[in-house]
């Protein structure tokens, strides 16, 4: 698992940031849709163009947006390549687990971060 989460970040860490294809909640879509098949951002995609899109999205937590479409098991502890949403900086921010970090997409690319996860979900 961490050779092709590996690969998966490699692959898309030098992407430049876009509101409306590759944000933080996308980025960990991508991962979720290559490792299980499912796309739990797919009704948001064509919805956020914009970082005020996102906060409307979001208004609600971002837990409350993301967790009906995730058709995984929520989990107390994450395992290399499961997906969360963690508090960073004050903010609810889509993450994947690196077996020792926190990998977040920003706007300048991948960043690893030990943060507190709100919640976890893999298999």
């Amino acid at each position: 698992m961490a050779d092709r989460l590996g690969a998966f970040v490699e692959a898309t860490a030098s992407r430049p940031w876009d509101w409306a294809a590759d944000n933080c909640t996308f980025w960990v879509a991508d991962w979720a849709l290559m490792r299980w098949g499912a796309d739990f951002a797919a009704r948001y995609r064509d919805r956020c163009r914009s970082e005020a899109d996102a906060a409307a999205l979001t208004a609600g937590g971002l837990v409350a947006l993301v967790e009906p479409e995730i058709a995984l098991p929520r989990k107390d502890a994450p395992a290399v390549g499961d997906i969360g949403v963690i508090e960073f900086r004050g903010r609810q921010v889509s993450a994947i687990w690196s077996g020792s970090h926190w990998l977040i997409r920003t706007p300048r690319g991948v960043a690893m971060v030990r943060a507190r996860a709100i919640a976890i979900w893999g298999d």
